[in-house]
């Protein structure tokens, strides 16, 4: 029997796992792919672990991290195994589990959450015409692509432009395929604005608001897709129909909370996130069952993603040694300008601070969010630009025990002033700080940036850009190992130094960050290795490498 049963091996799960064991608990982590890491391992892009390790890693480097440290512990890793059924019978949670070793139950005194999200599908969204082959989601696009080393599509249109197939289209277009455009129903993008600038910018990949897919064309390949604009209420504009001649349809219209095992449990789900009410102990609607990450409710930052698991998991620990016991819940009362807050409830007793987690519904300029309890304000914090693509939180010290906290928009202003000739979003940090250029090229004066590195970035930027390259290689077995240079390059190189890792072959075991091409075509560079790869020829992963202690 264990005290905690960690449902899901990626970020939030092995964070969860993790932080349940230095509790001081028995932990089990079950996960149904072969190895840990979830959907970190086919991220070979950079930009995870800026809030959390302060630098920007991959997702493969930012999976092992964790990995790494949860094999140093005595948490039972149980993997390729798949969970057929729970049920709670009095104190104690029946899981049963199926792997190649057969059907077996284990017990837990608590169950923690973390399976994620699965994209939405052409057939969730209703696209007319027909059904041939080259329709996919972002997601299995960028499995192909950076594990199995397939190009799914030579010239291809981009539907939604949520971040993943933002990252995706510059994935393709620096492998060596066309990306027509990325199409958007609503007027603003769903992705963050960083990637909007640092992955169709960047590349003169052309966006389209305010536009859909309405038909797909082709018997057996795709061979055209209908494009069309839409009216504020979304409907069709009349004669705006236009085709355009491509080989694929990548979608990328959404995430939606896997809970298929919370509402097998009854838990209460939230309409709006899709994932459960849970109070700030994320615990949900029955005891003993806490949830977090993306399966609780879409995260745009894989760190956030990460708070969540540790907490979950430490408050699964002290639930589970029977020093969390919950009197009392009242619901958040929130703003009408907020899509939604997490957590949905607070429980009483308090045992300290409670982190809020929020959206807006739309873009707000100067603003300053409020929370107050028994009609006294606890705290506010102050945003310059809050945006519905983009997820904040504030830190609230609630101070009367059964006393609701409501969390309001206190006050927003917009500045009028002259027009930029030039703006950019800066990408050091999550914020994305709008940076605008006023004034002359000649002599421009910088306003919206919030440090001095910031300042430096646009700087550069408007100079010659340079950014990260992130890809992969071939090794010696055919697998693919994940690298990236260990500097900026000018993106102008981009085309040349793919060239040469083209040509590229790994034919012995390499660890994470170790150097693969020194000074790659003489850029003053070098390309390193973001995975560990245990004995290229061996046919072991290198989960299962590790994992055999």
């Amino acid at each position: 029997m264990y005290d905690v049963a960690v449902i899901g091996a990626g970020p939030a799960g092995l964070a969860a796992a993790i932080s349940a064991y230095k509790n001081g608990s028995s932990v089990v982590i079950i996960e149904r792919e072969p190895e840990l890491g979830g959907i970190l391992k086919q991220c070979i892009h950079d930009g995870f672990g800026i809030l959390h390790f302060r630098k920007r890693l991959t997702g493969p480097e930012y999976a092992e991290l964790f990995i790494e440290e949860l094999l140093k512990t005595d948490v039972s890793v149980l993997t390729s195994t798949f969970l057929l059924d729970v049920q709670k019978e009095q104190d104690l949670f029946n899981l049963t589990l199926q792997n190649a070793k057969g059907i077996f139950s284990i017990q837990s005194k608590a169950i923690v959450l973390a399976t994620g999200c699965r994209e939405r599908t052409s057939r969730q969204i209703f696209i007319h015409g027909d059904r041939p082959a080259g329709i996919m989601t972002a997601g299995t696009a960028q499995r192909f692509v950076n594990m199995v080393g397939l190009l799914p599509f030579r010239r291809c249109v981009v539907l939604g432009s949520g971040d993943i197939g933002l990252i995706m289209a510059r994935r393709l277009t620096i492998e060596g395929a066309k990306v027509i455009g990325v199409y958007e129903i609503k007027p603003e993008p769903a992705g963050l604005l960083r990637n909007v600038s640092q992955c169709l910018h960047d590349f003169k990949i052309p966006l389209y608001l305010s536009h859909t897919v309405s038909k797909v064309f082709g018997r057996n390949r795709v061979e055209k897709v209908e494009v069309v604009k839409v009216d504020r209420n979304l409907s069709f504009v009349p004669e705006s129909e236009r085709t355009i001649e491509c080989d694929g349809l990548l979608l990328a219209v959404g995430l939606i909370p896997e809970n298929e095992l919370a509402e097998r449990l009854s838990l209460q789900i939230d309409q709006v996130t899709n994932g459960p009410f849970v109070d700030q102990y994320f615990m949900g609607s029955m005891e003993g069952v806490f949830s977090c990450g993306n399966s609780l409710h879409v995260h745009d930052l894989v760190d956030y993603v990460t708070w969540t698991g540790f907490e979950a998991g430490r408050c699964a620990s002290e639930y589970a040694k029977d020093k969390l016991k919950v009197q009392k819940r009242v619901p958040l009362k929130f703003d009408s300008s907020l899509q939604y807050c997490v957590p949905q409830l607070l429980s009483f007793p308090l045992t300290g601070k409670v982190r809020i987690y929020f959206r807006t519904k739309s873009k707000l300029v100067n603003a300053q969010i409020a929370v107050s309890q028994a009609g006294q304000e606890l705290v506010s914090k102050n945003f310059k630009i809050l945006r519905p693509q983009q997820i904040e939180f504030i830190d609230v010290p609630p101070k009367f025990e059964n006393e609701p906290l409501e969390i309001s928009l206190k006050r927003v202003s917009s500045h009028e002033q002259d027009q930029p000739f030039k703006s950019l979003v800066c990408i050091v940090c999550p914020k994305g700080c709008e940076i605008e250029l006023y004034g002359s090229a000649s002599n421009p004066t910088f306003e919206g940036y919030s440090c001095e590195r910031g300042l430096e970035f646009a700087k550069q930027d408007i100079i010659n850009p340079k950014r990260v390259l992130c890809t992969t290689v071939l090794t010696k077995d055919s697998r693919l190992l994940p690298v990236r240079t260990d500097r900026e390059i000018p993106l102008e190189s981009f085309e040349r130094v793919m060239n040469r890792v083209k040509n590229i072959v790994v034919k012995k075991p390499v660890r994470r960050g170790e150097v693969i091409v020194e000074n790659i075509e003489n850029t003053n560079v070098n390309l390193v290795a973001t995975a560990t790869l245990y004995n290229p020829s061996g046919g072991r992963t290198n989960v299962e490498a590790r994992l055999e202690r």
